[in-house]
């Protein structure tokens, strides 16, 4: 049986308020949305490229088809999506063998691409088949080069909170990626993902009927993984439930602004968070790779003073995995 708490005494009653209060001190005002294309627009050019970082092949098309689509289409600027894992994991057709299946999400994987008018590459990194899709000192190596090479203006990334390891791990690849190659500059947004929703949204953009279309073809080219879940109607339905509720978040802004003429022209919404340092974020178990990336990259954090963003990618694997897509 319980024994109920004895009644505290006023200076250890008080004291309990104050650390219950504390938990809240300091985070500033309740979150204020902005347009997303506002924030691009200074990082983004002909040599500085958006990125999407797939954890999986159809992860681009259900994050942010509507925002890679105007901008790799209507505004003519690359836009690069990187497969980070093809594997051989939920293709319901058994006559294939793992390599054929491979190959079928690759496929799909370039056909989303080729819909949205994006680049599309593909690491295959080796971590796929380990446990917790931990990376090889190859892998690290291919991620540091490569994201040297392309210098992104703008990544997108899966979210911290995220319930999947693949996307955890991508989300650490991605600090190890602008760590390496000393991406002082470059705009990190987490997307929401099936996995994770984003725990502090502070973007959005806006998408009209036209671009809901194409992301419903993208997320089509997906044929194995449309057969086990209906993202298509899962995206319309949580696009226009963010619409109706990004005009509150906005504090009932209009959210046309320059880009559309009229506020009832879009149907739907993607949401982003637009990461920037917080050292708050670093005491969460296990710290957050981009807010280590980010404190390093500025200046704020020093290298000796906090987990590499290398053990980041292997404090992401401590929790339970879900199942595997």
């Amino acid at each position: 049986m319980n024994t109920p708490l004895s009644t505290p005494s006023p200076d250890r009653r008080q004291r309990a308020i104050d650390q219950l209060l504390e938990t809240v001190r300091g985070c500033g005002s309740h979150g204020h949305l902005v347009d997303v294309r506002e924030s691009l627009r200074y990082v983004l050019g002909p040599g500085r490229p958006l990125v999407m970082l797939c954890p999986h092949a159809d992860d681009g098309a259900i994050t942010a088809a509507c925002l890679i689509h105007e901008y790799a289409v209507r505004r003519g600027l690359p836009v690069i999506e990187v497969l980070v894992f093809a594997g051989e994991r939920n293709v319901a057709a058994p006559w294939l063998n793992d390599q054929k299946k491979v190959t079928v999400r690759e496929g799909e994987f370039r056909l989303e691409c080729s819909v949205l008018g994006a680049e599309g590459v593909c690491w295959n990194l080796e971590g796929y088949h380990r446990p917790g899709y931990q990376p090889t000192e190859s892998d690290i190596g291919t991620v540091v080069d490569w994201f040297g090479k392309r210098r992104p203006g703008a990544v997108i990334v899966p979210p911290a909170n995220d319930a999947h390891v693949a996307h955890r791990v991508t989300r650490a690849l991605a600090a190890i990626g602008l760590v390496g190659a000393n991406l002082t500059e470059t705009l990190v947004l987490s997307g929401w993902t099936p996995w994770g929703p984003l725990p502090q949204p502070n973007a959005y953009f806006t998408y009209d009927g036209e671009a809901e279309r194409t992301k419903e073809w993208a997320i089509h080219c997906h044929a194995s993984q449309v057969l086990l879940t209906d993202y298509t109607q899962y995206c319309s339905h949580l696009g226009r439930a963010y619409a109706a509720l990004t005009r509150e978040w906005a504090e009932g802004h209009s959210l046309a602004g320059r880009a559309h003429r009229t506020d009832d022209r879009f149907v739907g919404v993607e949401l982003f968070q637009i990461e920037s340092y917080d050292p708050a974020r670093l005491k969460t178990f296990p710290p957050d790779p981009i807010q280590i990336a980010l404190g390093l990259l500025n200046g704020q954090l020093a290298a000796d003073s906090t987990p590499s963003p290398e053990l980041a990618v292997s404090a992401t694997t401590k929790t339970p995995a879900v199942a595997p897509v």
